[in-house]
């Protein structure tokens, strides 16, 4: 379905919890909302919807997403990593709420490629707010009218993912990488620094190991984010990246022990594990 127009979620959202890990909330927007971001429904031919039509539209709509994010959910709570990032979730006293991917916010310069975007919520700013430079509360930077929330106390995380953006084959190790990222700002360490090797700074390193544990898991080949072949050797080859996967254990312990535990042939923090669990002895 086509979207047009930079046209966000303002109101109350539908949410269906995920039942084996209920603080990941599949959501939905409202009516209002989702009729705003897509305009061109209105319209049936020469003449205008009535409101019985949209709203057949609007619930259609929610109840083939939730459907099929449902689906992409149980398939990642099948594997032992998708596990470990949910039980990693379920830690925090706040929740990831995975919206489709059209409601996300929108701004010049950001990459038009993703496959999906974590980030803390967004809020608008009222008119006297944004004539008087003020940022909604809980929120610390602004752009356009649009408030953040602090990635370092975030309280909930907002995932924008919808699976036609990517193969099917990938949908779900995409959502994974999201879910990856969601674990780091709930944790307080999503703090991004330079990368070598293709990667736009040290936290997508992090969130595309962990897909590339998934992956590896289920059998599909392991990429860069540049989607260059790699390997468990060819990742532990360098520094920075043993140093990263390193600090995961003191930054996230959980995380780090449960997935050293993940059999795959691409698990590059399993030997980390074994080698401090050596020198712990």
């Amino acid at each position: 379905m086509a979207a047009n127009g930079p046209v966000f979620i303002t109101g109350a959202i539908e949410t269906a919890p995920f039942p084996s890990a209920p603080n990941v909330v599949i959501s939905y927007p409202n009516r209002e909302d989702w009729w705003n971001r897509y305009p061109a429904l209105h319209r049936a031919g020469s003449r205008k919807r009535n409101i019985d039509e949209f709203d057949w539209f609007y619930r259609d709509s929610k109840r083939i997403y939730q459907q099929i994010l449902l689906k992409q959910l149980r398939r990642i709570q099948h594997r032992a990593t998708g596990r470990a990032v949910f039980a990693e979730l379920s830690t925090r006293a706040y929740s990831v709420y995975i919206f489709p991917w059209d409601f996300a916010t929108s701004f010049e310069g950001e990459d038009p490629t993703a496959l999906g975007r974590t980030e803390t919520p967004t809020i608008p700013q009222t008119r006297r707010e944004r004539t008087r430079g003020i940022n909604p509360p809980g929120t610390i930077s602004h752009a356009r009218g649009w408030s953040w929330a602090s990635m370092d106390k975030p309280g909930s995380v907002d995932v924008f993912y919808t699976d036609y953006r990517c193969d099917d084959v990938d949908a779900d190790g995409v959502l994974v990488h999201e879910l990856a990222h969601a674990t780091r700002v709930m944790s307080g360490f999503h703090h991004k620094s330079k990368m070598r090797g293709g990667y736009p700074n040290t936290e997508e390193f992090y969130a595309n190991t962990i897909e590339m544990i998934y992956r590896s898991e289920t059998g599909l080949n392991v990429t860069d984010y540049k989607y260059h072949h790699i390997n468990q050797a060819s990742v532990l080859r360098h520094p920075r990246e043993r140093e990263l996967l390193t600090a995961l254990r003191h930054e996230q312990p959980s995380l780090f022990l449960a997935l050293a535990q993940v059999d795959a042939p691409f698990n590059p923090i399993k030997p980390i594990a074994q080698r401090l669990l050596t020198i712990d002895l």
